[in-house]
């Protein structure tokens, strides 16, 4: 019952996604092809020329692709600059971190643009350097960008305002008598409330703007006397739970990192689900609040990702890795055998980089025709 109204008070931060955009346009197959009634021609001559015809064709068709690729490529960032630039006018210029959250939140927020997660943070660079190149001169504003710019405003504030308020629910009803509230613990706190409240909408940049701007700004006195709803509690309390598991948190993380660097994995929340199974980690589900180690794991996924420095790898952590490695290797062995399919439990997964939607604003995309 209690995983069903988390998932439903999930539902309330999460936005409507269109399909990413294609990056080249759609290619049908052309496959030269004789009528019914026709005969083959036996002439070498007319089958080279049907090849070269047929080769030319392709190329072209790959030309027109690229064209229309680098078309809406185009399209895509002039929309997203015009707004960026109106932001910028508007509420003046924040720092690098923050100007990349922008761009994100823009990217959310524009009902023409649908950018997959796994590029996102790859298209921002991209705007960011086409937005020092051009800088701000003087000129109108579009009345479109300039709405969607206080929008976007508007949207990056209430993603604040629901990580303070599930912190607050938190320091209120789950915080320990022993926490000294020092900004390192606070923002390993809202670190795990950002992962947690992740349904996949803000980029990586946009994570970690959250946290310093939440974490900066905590003061202990204004928590405590927040009211906060039911729904922000029973988020707290998920948070918690997990709090709770700090340090299987920090063996996971060297344990995943290991992984990576000895076998070239992919981070994925398959890969640290297969660790947390695998490997002599004493966690059972019963020990986080959904009873589910795939919502831990993917929360961890997400929360790695907001992590700057590397963690601190031991031989035992190295070691735990090549089991976990050969359990899998055995396991997708199995598998095949059974049922002639791989599997592949350190693949990259649909869910791209690390993003957090606005509880408040849902922007529904016209769906791709």
């Amino acid at each position: 019952m209690l995983k069903k109204i988390f998932r439903s008070l999930l539902g309330l931060i999460r936005r409507n996604r269109a399909e990413p955009l294609p990056l080249t346009a759609e290619n049908p197959t052309k496959s030269p092809f004789l009528p019914q009634n026709a005969v083959p021609s036996t002439n070498v001559s007319d089958t080279s020329d049907a090849s070269s015809s047929h080769a030319s064709s392709n190329v072209s068709d790959a030309a027109a692709d690229r064209a229309a690729a680098r078309k809406t490529k185009f399209e895509t960032l002039k929309q997203v600059l015009n707004v960026l630039r109106a932001y910028v006018l508007t509420f003046g210029q924040p720092a690098e971190v923050d100007l990349r959250a922008v761009v994100g939140a823009i990217v959310a927020n524009l009902p023409t643009v649908a950018i997959a997660n796994d590029q996102l943070e790859r298209f921002i660079d991209e705007v960011m350097i086409a937005f020092s190149s051009l800088g701000m001169e003087a000129s109108l504003v579009e009345v479109t960008a300039q709405i969607l710019a206080e929008q976007v405003a508007v949207w990056l504030k209430e993603q604040e305002n629901t990580v303070n308020n599930v912190l607050s629910a938190y320091v209120q009803q789950f915080a320990p008598d022993y926490a000294t509230w020092d900004l390192p613990q606070i923002v390993s706190l809202t670190q795990t409330i950002v992962a947690t409240l992740n349904d996949g909408s803000l980029s990586r940049s946009g994570g970690r703007s959250l946290v310093n701007k939440v974490a900066q700004a905590f003061d202990l006195q204004k928590a405590l006397s927040r009211w906060v709803a039911p729904e922000w509690i029973a988020l707290a309390q998920r948070v918690a739970s997990y709090v709770e598991n700090g340090s299987i948190q920090s063996e996971l993380r060297s344990i995943a990192w290991s992984y990576i660097q000895q076998f070239q994995a992919i981070l994925s929340p398959q890969s640290i689900d297969q660790i947390i199974r695998t490997g002599p980690i004493n966690l059972s589900p019963a020990e986080v609040l959904s009873g589910d180690l795939s919502d831990f794991s993917q929360m961890l996924y997400y929360k790695f990702q907001l992590l700057e420095a590397d963690p601190i790898v031991t031989k035992s952590h190295q070691a735990i890795a090549a089991n976990v490695h050969k359990a899998v290797s055995d396991f997708q062995a199995r598998r095949k055998d059974l049922a002639g399919v791989d599997l592949d439990f350190t693949a990259s997964t649909a869910t791209g980089e690390l993003e957090v939607s606005s509880p408040f604003f849902v922007q529904t995309k016209p769906a791709k025709s």
